[in-house]
């Protein structure tokens, strides 16, 4: 870590990184699936299926020679996980705290994410208060991660350049994200990633506790 550089900001990756949402979005899926009488998946399988959208979940989560209901079971999951998405959902330990505390040192806070755009504001705003001055997920006119535009769009908003900013997340496509945007890219260790997975795609430092975040803003 470059002692010498300030950072400004921190954008965050929302499912793995800020919440444990893994249960909810399987559930939801199942549920989907098994109304059009295709099989479940249980949730360690869902592991490897999130991150990058909730139309390559579906994809992902169907049989290659069905994806011709793709579209119908998307609608679907849709539906049934807006109903659902914070019944089992819950921040990772320590994390709203910590938030809280960088809002206090006026980092400036977003959040990056792949789901879809209204779930991730109501997600975000139901466990960090109005600590993210921005929440962008994914809407139908603009590419997801790994791609840079988003990220680069955010800082941008903050009137920062991409090296005073921090990419926080717990995947290969966060570690890309961030080394595209030639940011500090930082791997948490609690969610969906493996460690290897963060260190091979560029990770500049992994943390295993959320106060571990503390340190890079001080």
């Amino acid at each position: 870590m470059d002692r010498k550089m300030r950072y400004k900001a921190a954008i965050f990756d929302l499912d793995g990184t800020l919440v444990d949402s893994l249960t909810d979005l399987a559930d939801a899926t199942n549920y989907a699936l098994a109304m059009f009488g295709q099989p479940c998946r249980n949730l360690q399988a869902f592991r490897q299926m999130v991150g990058e959208g909730t139309k390559t979940l579906i994809s992902r989560a169907l049989e290659p020679d069905k994806q011709h209901f793709l579209e119908k079971v998307l609608e679907k999951m849709r539906g049934k996980y807006a109903k659902i998405c914070l019944n089992k959902t819950k921040p990772y330990k320590g994390l709203p705290q910590v938030i809280g505390e960088l809002a206090k040192k006026s980092v400036k806070l977003a959040v990056l994410t792949n789901k879809d755009q209204k779930m991730a504001e109501r997600i975000v705003n139901y466990f960090f208060d109005s600590y993210f001055d921005i929440i962008a997920g994914a809407t139908a006119s603009i590419a997801v991660k790994p791609d840079p535009t988003q990220t680069l769009q955010i800082v941008d908003k903050f009137k920062l350049k991409p090296q005073e900013a921090v990419f926080i997340g717990d995947s290969n496509i966060d570690m890309q994200t961030a080394k595209t945007c030639k940011m500090f890219a930082v791997g948490v260790s609690w969610g969906l990633g493996s460690i290897e997975e963060l260190k091979e795609n560029g990770a500049d430092i992994i943390i295993d506790r959320s106060k571990k975040l503390l340190e890079i803003f001080n």
